[in-house]
């Protein structure tokens, strides 16, 4: 039985997921917690992860020398890193904005609206009236999907137009999935 507490889903036997892993994380489950077969299979799927916890519980982790720039090289190395966007001004020069530092302030920006979970911003492309941008959303399930979406289009628009000084013209949302329900 996989328990995904991401979600926010219910056991089949009513009890929290988040819940259950805070009484064993405690040490404290309760009666129900210990005789329901539902709450035994999550409370074994969490056992190898409370475990590294506890092990890792006070001890100070390190990164390996060098992890810093490995990454940092791999990241420069991939070329969808590359793609770039001039940003309007008036003064002489030209300034650029890299697309997963434009799709990171969009996504941000569209995270922030209520009923909204994980956006990932999927195109970006300049037209001739202004940006256009294509987002997934995953919603809090009973979110109203028009309301929701319009929030999530003024988002996106203030942000490129207060962040980037773009003039975003169209925002296509695909609603990806709908998950549990409001975020804790």
């Amino acid at each position: 039985m996989a328990v995904d507490p991401v979600s926010g889903g219910m056991l089949p036997c009513g009890t929290d997921p988040q819940e259950l892993a805070e009484h064993l994380a405690a040490g404290e489950p309760t009666d129900h917690e210990r005789a329901c077969p539902h709450c035994r299979a999550a409370a074994a799927e969490t056992a190898p992860l409370l475990a590294a916890r506890d092990r890792l519980a006070g001890e100070r982790v390190t990164a390996p020398p060098r992890l810093l720039d490995d990454v940092m090289a791999a990241v420069r190395a991939d070329p969808r890193s590359r793609r770039a966007y001039r940003l309007p001004g008036e003064e002489a020069g030209t300034t650029r904005v890299r697309r997963r530092v434009a799709a990171a302030l969009l996504r941000t920006a569209a995270e922030r609206v209520p009923g909204v979970r994980h956006v990932r911003v999927r195109d970006l492309r300049e037209e001739a009236d202004g940006m256009a941008v294509e987002v997934a959303a995953a919603l809090d399930a009973g979110a109203p999907i028009p309301e929701t979406a319009r929030a999530l289009r003024e988002a996106v628009r203030r942000a490129g137009r207060e962040g980037l000084g773009w003039e975003v013209a169209v925002v296509d949302i695909e609603v990806a999935d709908v998950r549990g329900g409001p975020a804790g």
